[in-house]
């Protein structure tokens, strides 16, 4: 499916656009986009204009306090560069990849969220159906495995917070769970 839409939170302030110009192309029935949008445009039609309201659970999620992570600023790389909201992508050991959004920065910690900005909130797409289509087998393969991959790797992520003994927190023989780096594509622009 092909679709351009606005994405509003619960005030009506626009959140996101994908526009016709640069459409969402997606796999219907995989996951690919929110368990709301997905439902909500089940079986829909090319020409078709849709507008969803969405329940928290249907869209990003409640909020998670488990999900916040606080890094030393020791271990943080350019602290003194990091912005409130600068994204980090977080690479554990095993190559999975989790993305945290700053959303605070003190002098001895920097504080990272890996819910969604609108995770808690009602939420309201406008969306333009542009065009709908079988799946070639290639297509439905990759999306299964992108699944399959998602499924696997959920759960993954963590950080080490309290630094064994010695030194930096950190020896040779250990070192951190996750690796942080700035989001090239939404981190600061300098």
């Amino acid at each position: 499916m092909t679709v351009a839409y606005r994405l509003y939170d619960a005030k009506g302030a626009l959140h996101d656009e994908v526009t016709r110009a640069e459409p969402l192309r997606y796999i219907h029935g995989y996951a690919q986009v929110i368990p709301g949008l997905e439902a909500g445009l089940e079986g829909a039609r090319a020409g078709e204009r849709r507008s969803l309201a969405l329940e928290p659970e249907e869209a990003f999620g409640e909020r998670d306090p488990e999900a916040l992570l606080e890094i030393d600023r020791r271990d943080f790389p350019d602290a003194d560069g990091a912005k409130v909201d600068d994204e980090l992508v977080c690479t554990a050991p095993d190559g999975s990849e989790c993305t945290y959004r700053i959303v605070s920065i003190g002098e001895s910690e920097i504080v990272a969220d890996r819910n969604h900005p609108l995770a808690g909130e009602r939420v309201r797409f406008d969306v333009d159906v542009l065009a709908v289509r079988d799946a070639t087998d290639e297509e439905l393969a990759s999306a299964e495995a992108d699944m399959d991959e998602r499924i696997v790797y959920a759960e993954t992520i963590g950080y080490q917070t309290e630094p064994d003994e010695g030194s930096d927190g950190h020896t040779a023989a250990e070192p951190p769970l996750v690796q942080l780096r700035v989001n090239p594509k939404t981190g600061p622009t300098r």
